[in-house]
Formats: C-alpha cells, structure tokens, sequence
C-alpha cells in the first residue's frame, strides 16, 4: 500500500466515522416522563432533575421570581386521590407534572448546553370538576435563544369532556422545536372573555393550571462532531480533487503519445 491510500483510508475512515455520530444525533435525544422522581409538590425555586436537564418550578408572576410558593407537584394518574378539588386530567395513568397556581416551569440543560424541545403530552387543569365542555385557555411555551432572544408559542388546551375533565393529548412542536434554546419556560393562560389569554386572571388567580408529561428533548451535538464532518469532508474532497487533476494529467499524456506515434 503506498503512501497515498494509507492516508486515504485513513481520512475515509475518520469521515466515514463523523457521518456515523451525525446520523445518530437522533438517538440522543431523550424523553422527560417524571418516572424517576416520587410523587411529590414543589414551591417556587426548587429544582427536579431528570434526564440531564435541570426543571426549575417558578412561582405565580404575582410573587415574582423568587416566590417560594406551591406551584408545581409530580402526581401519579394511577392514583385515585392525587385530585381532592381540582379535576385531573384523563388518559394517563403515569407520572406527569403539575403546574399549579398560575406556576411555571423552566427547562434547562444541566450541562447548559443548547436543546431543542420536539414534542410533548399536555392537559389542562382544571381548579374544579364538572364544568363545562369548553376549552378554558392556552399552554404557553417561551424559549431562550442563545442571543438571548424569544420564541413563543401558544396551544388551546383540550376541550373539557362531559364530566369537566381534560384528556391528554400529544403535542407535535413542528415549527417551535425546529429552535435550538438555552431554556424553555412552559406556562399556561386563561382567556379573558376579550380575544386575550393572561396569567394572572384578574378574579380567577391561581387558576391557570396545566400538566405535562413525555417531554421530547434533544442536545445540541457537539461542536467537535462537526468540526470532525467538515475535517473530513475537506480533506476527502481535496483529495478527490487530487485524484482528478492526475487523471486529467494521465489522458492529456496519453493523447500526446498518440498524437506523437501518429505523427511518426
């Protein structure tokens, strides 16, 4: 083997070997289904910790940011007492959160790299059983950019069934999580009666309540997975184009000894 195909191989391989760790990108993403944490409630400040991202339970907006107050609860939907005044969502009889209170919940990495957020399952709340068929407002999403810019999103709440309770649904953030993000905060709203949707709801407070479950979450690969690629990818294209520059010298060389045997 000469020189020039070791070093052929050699550079096929590490490209081939970068491709591989892009195309499993998809295979680092993860899910966030509260099945690690036991059931419990949190106050504002306090962290869970899952799956490598840090979730961050923010108190209602009226107790500003470092409100200690209850605003969120891992419950179980198997459990048939985890909801004594508050109707609970349907359709899931797993662990998911709970934001309650006109709480929030921010979502970040725990290494502080930037994520994107895909998809996820989603209910609405509601403070009290048996009202009626309707949908009562929004899940709020907001995500940070790395330039510190936001992304906000909004999506309906599904419509209460007969008896006042919210079904879960699967949420697809087709064009939200198309965003890599330093963070994302999920929220919900209340519509107002005037085309609005406010979290605190003047004479409804801490009634803007929400559950999640099945966060669909992907890190961002590593800078040194594409600096490998684009290494690679250079360096075969420079010598695919090595390749072909002694190829063109070997026909012009070859048409010049038919030329000049024809011409003896």
């Amino acid at each position: 083997m000469t020189f020039f195909q070791s070093k052929l191989r050699q550079l096929t391989a590490a490209t081939v070997g970068a491709l591989a760790v892009m195309s499993a990108t998809p295979a680092l993403a993860g899910v966030i289904d509260f099945e690690s944490v036991a059931p419990n409630i949190y106050g504002g400040t306090e962290v869970i910790t899952q799956s490598g991202y840090n979730l961050t339970v923010i108190d209602t907006p009226a107790a500003g940011p470092g409100g200690t107050g209850f605003a969120g609860a891992i419950g179980d939907g198997s459990d048939p007492f985890l909801c004594t005044v508050a109707a609970c969502p349907t359709g899931n009889a797993s662990q998911f959160y709970l934001g309650v209170n006109d709480g929030s919940l921010k979502v970040t990495r725990t290494d502080n790299r930037l994520f994107q957020l895909t998809g996820l399952d989603y209910a609405f709340l509601a403070p009290v059983g048996n009202l009626g068929g309707y949908t009562y407002g929004q899940l709020t999403l907001v995500g940070e950019l790395s330039n510190g810019t936001n992304v906000s999103y909004a999506y309906d709440f599904p419509v209460l069934d007969s008896l006042g309770y919210s079904p879960f649904q699967t949420l697809s953030l087709t064009a939200f999580g198309g965003n890599y993000f330093s963070s994302v905060t999920i929220g919900s709203c209340l519509f107002d009666g005037n085309g609005g949707c406010t979290s605190p709801l003047a004479g409804a407070e801490n009634q803007s309540q929400f559950a999640i479950d099945n966060l669909r979450v992907a890190p961002v690969p590593e800078p040194e997975t594409y600096a490998l690629m684009g290494l690679g990818l250079g360096l075969v294209g420079w010598m695919s184009r090595r390749r072909s520059r002694a190829a063109s010298a070997a026909r012009t060389n070859h048409n010049n000894a038919v030329a000049n045997t024809t011409a003896a």
